[in-house]
């Protein structure tokens, strides 16, 4: 099984071009390179998956996350070239009647589209690389004496859990948490488990504070 190959096709090319009109006085040749770097990023992500995928299953699984990624990533990549398409420049219009506070909301608007882009990107590479690593592995036996099962206390409508099975302390919320709580878990770094509908972190003592305070932050709000 092999990845299926990135062409420019992929893009939309007059979009990327509509990307660049208000912007650039050559917005035919932005577009062109900006459907390049398509080309050159699906090459390179693909190429991190293929290093990793040592066995056939893992090479399945590879291609099936490349795939994801492509459709995922080419519908944000038209959604940020969609917010540029709105912006404007003097050295392309003129300054005669510029809207310039209209314009500072829609540059703004485009930073924070394409940061969340690159953001998305990093994880999105990361979990596709854990999700070709996870086919085929099997974990070590527990040590003799470990514990097995979960342990759970509740701080308000926090359920704290300690599953031993997996080796994870997971913070189960009562409902969405806030998106101040949410920063404050992934800058303690605890990731969200879809599979399990938890936060979650490896059993330590650090661990196990951290929940404390964050459980008790959650009940307070």
């Amino acid at each position: 099984m092999q990845f299926r190959e990135p062409v420019a096709s992929d893009v939309n090319l007059q979009m990327a071009i509509r990307a660049h009109a208000g912007t650039s006085h050559s917005p035919e040749r932005r577009g062109e390179s900006e459907v390049t770097d398509y080309v050159a990023h699906m090459t390179n992500f693909n190429a991190k998956l293929a290093s990793v995928a040592d066995t056939d299953e893992r090479m399945a699984e590879a291609v099936a996350q490349s795939e994801r990624y492509r459709e995922n990533y080419i519908k944000r990549l038209s959604a940020v070239w969609s917010s540029r398409s709105r912006m404007m420049s003097t050295m392309i219009t003129g300054p005669a009647n510029f809207p310039v506070r209209r314009q500072e909301k829609i540059w703004n608007a485009y930073e924070k589209k394409a940061k969340e882009l690159y953001d998305w990107q990093d994880r999105a590479l990361a979990a596709s690389i854990k999700a070709v690593k996870a086919v085929g592995y099997v974990a070590p036996p527990k040590p003799e004496g470990a514990k097995t099962g979960k342990e759970e206390f509740a701080i308000g409508d926090v359920l704290i859990v300690a599953n031993h099975d997996i080796e994870r302390l997971q913070i189960i919320f009562d409902g969405k948490p806030s998106p101040e709580i949410i920063s404050e878990l992934k800058g303690a770094a605890w990731n969200w488990s879809p599979k399990n509908g938890a936060w979650q972190r490896k059993i330590t003592t650090n661990s196990i504070y951290s929940a404390k305070q964050i459980a008790a932050k959650a009940g307070a709000a």
